[in-house]
């Protein structure tokens, strides 16, 4: 049995969370996961508390609030066991043989080592603080005012190329912090002073301090996502001042006068003052949802293809996969890696950090080129209305199966009459029309899917925009009673619904509408996106709602936001999934569960 226990704290840490832990509990020399649960929402410490009853390696330290990041390693290492501890932020991804890797360098050095990773961005690039000098009033100036000249060799962050093998340096990311049980008693564990942010540098200090070793060990390379916390960017600011400046204190009160600290102090809190002036600026106009996206999406590939459950029922079949930026779409291409398929993703000029053997990219405008492209199956999960005028080109390049994304909204009525959304009936109506016309005649097998309100991967603009709005003003919208039924369904449960059919003929020829397992009221939909989150549900109701929608969508020129948004409150969007159950075994998931992101 391996002896290294992994300690994690989480606090709000977003969708990278179930990726660092399932890529811990996938290494065999990880002996346990400890995960100090600092105060996530209700919905995610759930699933935390159900991983824990069914994996006895994971170990949930819950219960005691948010006591800080230094404070919650030390309590996940005195309920750990292992003689080698980790210290891993919730963000991280080990790569396969992570651990293996990094015992094999750490075993080479004396027990007084504290061993660091080769931190990576998700495009593989170096991550900046991966491994640096030790902070020093000198450096810390130059690295604020960008003249990283005056500091000379001792400038913070190091760069150039990374040495193959491990070797010493100053400083290391608290992202990645490896050492013996015994050195990390012996140092008296993190300094709980500090609440957020420089406990590692002042680490890496006293590890000096103590005539220990710093090592970085690019044989282990960690992607570190960072900047996924759901916490606000000004209270993180806060608390990186003050730590600043209780470690400048701390260690070189002795070494500098009064007065240079004291002036150190007054730029830092000024430096906090811009920053977050610049980060409410951040906020005003850029959407913190959208700001996560390219996150979302790297995690979500990643998951899929090293985690989800691998069969070879694709294998020597390429799938060219339209609209594959998407939420549907992307799970449709990390599942169809999984299961062993070349994978053609298509996406309109939105560039994702991912690569795989058996993936090629491709930018294409739907709405404005030609897609040629030579594949077996074709997974259509961009808007329906774009595939008409693709599909001949499509099928002249082999394809033979055809699986397309449609969109229950066809089944709507319309009561003020609004041009944008009887056209966008009318629309999808015609593109189905169209469709299984032109696979008819060329003798291709199309089944066409209808789903609901998709979310799940935190890329929706449903349910995962409103979980945006309750979080950031603790406050949801709705019209009359809300009392619209609704069957909310997760984008993989609709993914492995599209390849699961590949190859099945009873499907061939049909059309299926795919909705979650659970049916409610949209005002109850509402109020479990508040429980999930902890909040109490404060929901109003406006009487002109969608009258004011109306004004809205005009004033900002949007179409698509407009009355009937809210008039859909009140009218049943769910379907009869008798024949997807009975054709194909479909069996979604309840709203809400597993490990969503929302």
């Amino acid at each position: 049995m391996s002896d290294v226990s992994v300690i994690m704290v989480s606090y709000h840490t977003g969708a990278p969370l179930w990726l660092a832990i399932e890529s811990v509990l996938a290494q065999s020399q990880c002996r346990e996961l400890v995960l100090v649960d600092n105060g996530n929402v209700p919905g995610v410490q759930a699933i935390l508390a159900k991983l824990a009853e069914k994996e006895p390696r994971f170990k949930l330290v819950t219960g005691h609030g948010n006591v800080g990041f230094a404070k919650g390693c030390n309590l996940g290492v005195r309920a750990s066991n292992g003689s080698i501890v980790l210290l891993l932020n919730p963000d991280s991804m080990l790569p396969e043989q992570g651990l293996a890797n990094a015992l094999e360098v750490l075993r080479r050095y004396p027990e007084n080592t504290l061993a660091g990773c080769y931190l990576i961005n998700a495009d593989g690039s170096e991550q900046r603080g991966c491994r640096r000098s030790l902070l020093t009033p000198k450096n810390a100036v130059a690295e604020s005012l960008g003249l990283n000249f005056l500091a000379g060799n001792s400038a913070l962050n190091l760069y150039g190329p990374m040495p193959e093998a491990a070797h010493e340096v100053s400083a290391i990311s608290g992202a990645f912090m490896m050492l013996a049980r015994t050195f990390y008693d012996r140092l008296g564990g993190l300094d709980e002073g500090y609440f957020l942010h420089m406990e590692d540098m002042d680490f890496c200090m006293r590890v000096h301090q103590a005539g220990g070793k710093t090592i970085c060990m690019p044989e282990v390379k960690v992607v570190h996502f960072r900047s996924t916390s759901e916490v606000a960017s000004d209270v993180v600011e806060q608390h990186k001042a003050r730590s600043f400046i209780r470690y400048l204190n701390i260690h070189f009160s002795k070494s500098h006068s009064p007065i240079v600290l004291k002036v150190m102090a007054l730029g830092i809190w000024l430096r906090y003052a811009l920053k977050t002036t610049l980060g409410l600026a951040d906020k005003i106009f850029v959407p913190p949802l959208a700001a996560k996206r390219e996150i979302a999406r790297n995690v979500l590939l990643n998951r899929l293809t090293r985690f989800e459950a691998r069969d070879n029922s694709l294998a020597g079949k390429t799938v060219l996969v339209t609209g594959a930026s998407g939420q549907t779409g992307l799970c449709v291409v990390g599942k169809a890696l999984a299961r062993g398929a070349r994978v053609i993703a298509v996406t309109n000029q939105t560039l994702i950090a991912f690569s795989h053997p058996n993936l090629t990219w491709v930018s294409c405008d739907l709405r404005e080129m030609p897609l040629e492209q030579k594949a077996d199956i074709l997974i259509h999960t961009a808007p329906l209305m774009l595939l008409p005028e693709q599909l001949e080109g499509i099928l002249k390049g082999g394809v033979q199966r055809v699986v397309a994304f449609g969109c229950t909204l066809m089944f709507a009525t319309v009561e003020m009459g609004n041009p944008f959304e009887q056209g966008l009936i009318q629309k999808l109506k015609s593109a189905e029309e169209r469709i299984s016309k032109m696979t008819a005649e060329k003798n291709a097998a199309l089944t066409i899917l209808r789903p609901t309100m998709t979310y799940g991967v935190g890329l929706d603009g449903n349910i995962t925009r409103l979980a945006d709005i309750a979080r950031r003003f603790g406050i949801l919208t709705v019209y009359g009673e809300g009392k619209g039924l609704r069957h909310p369904v997760q984008a993989t449960d609709l993914a492995d619904a599209a390849l699961n059919i590949c190859s099945n003929t009873s499907t061939y020829g049909k059309s299926y509408n795919l909705g979650g397992s659970q049916g409610m009221t949209y005002h109850t939909m509402l109020t479990q996106i508040f429980e999930y989150l902890g909040k109490p549900p404060r929901i109003v109701r406006p009487p002109m709602f969608p009258y004011a929608l109306d004004w809205l969508g005009w004033i900002y020129q949007v179409e698509h936001v407009n009355a009937e948004m809210a008039l859909r409150m009140n009218h049943d969007m769910v379907f009869d999934m008798k024949d997807a159950i009975a054709d194909f075994g479909y069996h979604p998931k309840g709203y809400l569960q597993g490990t969503v992101v929302i």
